[in-house]
């Protein structure tokens, strides 16, 4: 089973699951998961993850990109990649957004 926030944590940026009570400063990453348990003759032994990683930084931040792409590319997980600005924070939001199945 892959645990996102420690994998992510094996970067240098402040990883919290679903929000910080208080925000630390830029950049820092929020992350997002769902998942679709199933499986076959009563038993549960499927999950379809749905994961979003969010990347908030005061300027776009490439190293930083980067650093998430490499973790992404290495576990060859497939991944959807949008940035947009937040006016009303004055900061960058690059969002990741993959699906992966996991045995159990």
């Amino acid at each position: 089973m892959l645990d996102i926030k420690i994998w992510l944590e094996t970067i240098s940026i402040k990883v919290a699951e679903e929000r910080f009570l208080k925000p630390p400063p830029l950049p820092y990453i929020i992350f997002m998961e769902g998942a679709l348990v199933s499986g076959a003759d009563d038993k549960n032994c499927i999950v379809d993850r749905d994961v979003s990683i969010e990347l908030y930084s005061k300027l776009v931040d490439h190293e930083s990109e980067a650093q998430i792409e490499s973790l992404l590319n290495e576990k060859s997980i497939k991944y959807k990649k949008d940035r947009m600005w937040i006016d009303s924070e004055t900061m960058f939001e690059t969002t990741y957004d993959f699906n992966f199945v996991e045995n159990f």
